[in-house]
């Protein structure tokens, strides 16, 4: 698999819904999935999920994918860098944690996965995109 597919991203958003469930409370969250060039492939918003994901988990898969590395990393960048975010001229990055990049087996990028609306967005992401292997089988 070279790009991400609607059939791969909604296992995705299921594998990202049954964690939150399990292990952390089943609190209201969102997910986005973008491909490797970091067009939006799917976007699901629970009910009760903060109104504020609706742009920004998007925008951290976006990132995720466009850049790819965790958004946490390019945080990390923009500050030992010294950095601006506007300096790289794309209005939709963002630097918040919850953006992780997607690789296939071959650790080739084919997409991104955004999570948005818990405390621990960044772990969430991770672990998701963590899981792909088994995803994809």
């Amino acid at each position: 698999m070279d790009n991400m597919t609607l059939e791969l991203a909604k296992k995705i958003a299921e594998c990202a819904e049954s964690l939150v469930a399990t292990e952390y409370g089943s609190n209201p969250f969102s997910v986005a999935v973008c491909d490797k060039d970091g067009f939006l492939v799917l976007f699901q918003k629970e009910d009760n999920a903060k109104l504020l994901t609706i742009k920004l988990t998007p925008a951290k898969a976006y990132t995720a994918a466009r850049m790819g590395v965790p958004t946490v990393d390019f945080l990390q960048r923009l500050q030992t860098e010294n950095l601006e975010i506007c300096y790289f001229a794309d209005g939709t990055f963002t630097a918040m944690p919850g953006g992780m990049p997607i690789f296939n087996s071959q650790h080739k990028l084919i997409g991104a996965v955004g999570i948005g609306g818990l405390k621990q967005d960044g772990e969430v992401a991770e672990k998701v995109a963590s899981q792909i292997e088994k995803i994809i089988a």
